[in-house]
């Protein structure tokens, strides 16, 4: 299913690793990189292979994931508490009262590993959404049940509305035209040496059109036909770094304007079908890929369009259906990710934590987090905040009027630590009803009974003041967010443990793990997208001209630094793609360096510390996707090319000219 969660999060960097070159070895065992040399490295020649190189050594990349890292071994300590959670609510299932978190977790899991019930249901529960693509005569009759469909199950496949969050005015919401489902995406389906991931993805589709009972000659053909379509549109979809730039991505049209763009549509019967009749304006995110859209909708393209939006839906449902479309789904995300899966049992646990996370969310809190750990947390995030405000001042690229600005960003800031204060905003899920296989239900209702109540909640928003108090990941979560429309940092219970926070650990080390996640957070707020919204979360340039200007000299620098960082043969790092959240590596670890002081052990505490939270393996087939599509460096650059560019690294190690960590004071990078 993809549908949107609770808020749509729009969470959206540096100048030649010294124009020495540094390379930093990669070997791979088995199609596994871990980035390491053959041998143990010191620090000042490669940092992140010195602290991690034992550890990458042992750890192995568990089945089911896509990579190993301290985040990782977290979350699964977490999933293994959950767990227990689940096993003993399983154990007494038929027990609980409909309705309590206890029976639609015991229910919900019981429906998913039940594979008589999942054979002998099959595909049933969406034949009615099948047959009404399928039924279509017209160009307008497929458009409008592929909306009614993204109204009714927040399915999407050509053209698909969603309700988020207003960029120019956060307080409300707004109704968006989204993408298209590219499959694979844009980044592979025009890389030619992607060419073997094309041949999976068509593997995959074309086993579903034969489940669903189609010749493999006739599925084939379509197949082929439906790729074609995706890389047809993909020749006009933004990249994943325009995406960044706004003006590009919020594109705001009356229904005449998109009428226009999509001559043989009348949209106001496609938005009636979508549940979000009288909207009289809709942003349209890819203007460029909707003219292509508005290309292809034509009565000549119309079983094409029918094969795609049918292929989409199998392809989106195939985890959920009978035994033999799980298992095409899965041997296609082996294929694609080089990853063990687990076996059926430990999946359901995963799918129904994932569905139910609101449910675990408030035992999870009960049991496992500490307060005295978000208060530490919270006396962390004071000093870091206090830190960013000096360091705004000490800017001698920004004028005072920018500088007052950015200030006023920073006073209105609001932090979340650990859990909310109140889970009212997630209490629309109560509607949501989960029914064991011995009470008749399937897997597959239930994940549509979950999409159907999630979608009716999602139209209700259009127009509604936007809930601030709201969260955007649960407290179970191993990670954290910086939202640039509610001008605030989300920090969950779930981060704050292992390699990140330890009750037990001196100051310097908990400010290399836990305080470098908060400041990494806190930059977002002024990295290349960050930046570009007010104290208010509005898109609004609160920037003088000559202030940007000297902003987005900054920003070229540190692409320019990062793209001459070498990984791997095979494996190049995209500088513009991973701007922002390079440009908060940077600012990160200069803000809790500074924080230290200037005792070298502690310092190195600190850089350990900050070096083993970026600790990471993945197969290869891993770090080729994230090449093309995460905004996220591989852990080696977080570690590396952060250190090498800032000057208390140099301070605790020594760091010479000729050493492999160095680069020349010129060329070092840091915007905040």
């Amino acid at each position: 299913m993809k549908a949107n969660r609770v808020l749509a999060l729009i969470l959206a960097l540096v100048m030649a690793l010294g124009c020495c070159g540094t390379a930093f070895a990669a070997e791979e065992d088995d199609g596994i990189l871990d980035f390491l040399p053959e041998t143990k490295p010191a620090p000042e020649d490669d940092l992140y292979g010195a602290v991690n190189f034992d550890t990458l050594k042992e750890e192995e990349v568990p089945a089911g994931r896509k990579r190993w890292s301290p985040d990782v071994a977290n979350d699964l300590e977490i999933t293994e508490e959950l767990n227990e959670m689940l096993d003993e609510y399983v154990a007494n299932a038929g027990t609980y009262e409909k309705g309590t978190p206890e029976q639609k977790i015991a229910d919900l899991y019981l429906s998913y590993v039940d594979e008589e019930s999942r054979n002998a249901t099959g595909i049933e529960p969406i034949r009615p959404y099948l047959d009404a693509i399928n039924s279509a005569s017209t160009i307008q009759e497929y458009v409008e049940a592929i909306a009614a469909m993204g109204g009714e199950i927040s399915f999407y496949s050509l053209l698909y509305f969603s309700v988020s969050v207003d960029l120019y005015d956060s307080t409300h919401y707004a109704l968006y035209a989204n993408q298209a489902d590219l499959g694979l995406g844009k980044e592979y389906l025009e890389d030619e040496s992607m060419s073997s991931y094309w041949d999976i993805y068509k593997t995959l589709i074309t086993k579903l059109f034969v489940l669903y009972g189609l010749s493999e000659e006739e599925a084939a053909e379509k197949t082929e036909n439906v790729v074609s379509l995706q890389t047809k549109l993909a020749a006009s979809t933004l990249s994943e770094v325009d995406m960044y730039d706004y003006s590009k991505a919020y594109q705001p049209m009356s229904l005449d304007e998109m009428t226009a763009l999509l001559p043989t549509v009348d949209m106001g019967p496609v938005l009636e079908a979508f549940g979000v009749s009288g909207a009289e304006q809709v942003v349209v995110t890819d203007r460029g890929q909707l003219e292509a859209v508005g290309q292809v909708l034509t009565e000549e393209n119309l079983q094409l369009l029918k094969d795609f939006s049918t292929a989409t839906l199998l392809n989106d449902m195939a985890p959920y259906l009978s035994m033999d479309y799980r298992q095409a789904w899965q041997d296609y995300s082996i294929a694609m990710n080089g990853i063990t899966p687990k076996e059926l049992p430990e999946a359901a646990k995963d799918s129904v934590e994932s569905s139910l996370e609101w449910d675990f969310a408030k035992l999870y809190v009960e049991k496992y987090f500490p307060e005295e750990s978000k208060q530490y947390v919270l006396d962390m995030t004071d000093e870091i905040i206090a830190w960013f405000e000096q360091r705004i001042d000490e800017l001698d690229w920004m004028g005072d009027e920018t500088k007052a600005a950015a200030k006023k960003k920073l006073d209105t800031l609001n932090v979340k630590i650990g859990y909310p204060d109140s889970y009212d905003f997630v209490s629309y899920l109560d509607d949501v009803e989960y029914v064991s296989p011995a009470d008749g239900g399937s897997l597959i209702e239930n994940k549509l009974n979950e999409s159907r109540v999630y979608a009716a909640y999602s139209h209700s928003l259009l127009g509604q003041e936007v809930d601030k108090s709201a969260w955007g990941m649960t407290p179970q979560t191993v990670n954290a967010y910086y939202s640039p429309t509610a001008n605030e940092i989300v920090f969950p219970a779930g981060i704050i443990r292992g390699a990140f926070y330890d009750p037990d650990a001196s100051r310097a080390y908990n400010l290399g793990g836990i305080g470098a996640v908060f400041a990494h957070e806190l930059t977002h707020a002024f990295d290349s997208s960050g930046a570009q919204f007010d104290e208010n979360g509005n898109l609004n340039m609160w920037w003088t001209e000559e202030d940007y200007a000297n902003f987005t000299a900054l920003q070229q620098k540190v692409i320019d630094y990062y793209e001459a960082f070498e990984l791997t043969d095979g494996i190049d790092l995209n500088g513009e793609l991973t701007l922002t959240e390079n440009i908060a590596d940077l600012g990160s670890l200069h803000c809790v360096a500074e924080l230290c002081g200037d005792d070298p052990e502690a310092l190195r505490e600190l850089f350990e510390a900050y070096a083993a939270s970026w600790a990471e393996k993945a197969p290869r087939e891993v770090y080729d996707n994230w090449s093309r599509t995460d905004t996220h460096a591989p852990g080696i650059a977080r570690t590396n090319a952060v250190a090498s560019s800032t000057e208390e690294f140099y301070e605790a190690y020594d760091v010479q000219e000729g050493d492999g960590m160095y680069v020349a004071p010129e060329d070092r990078v840091c915007i905040w």
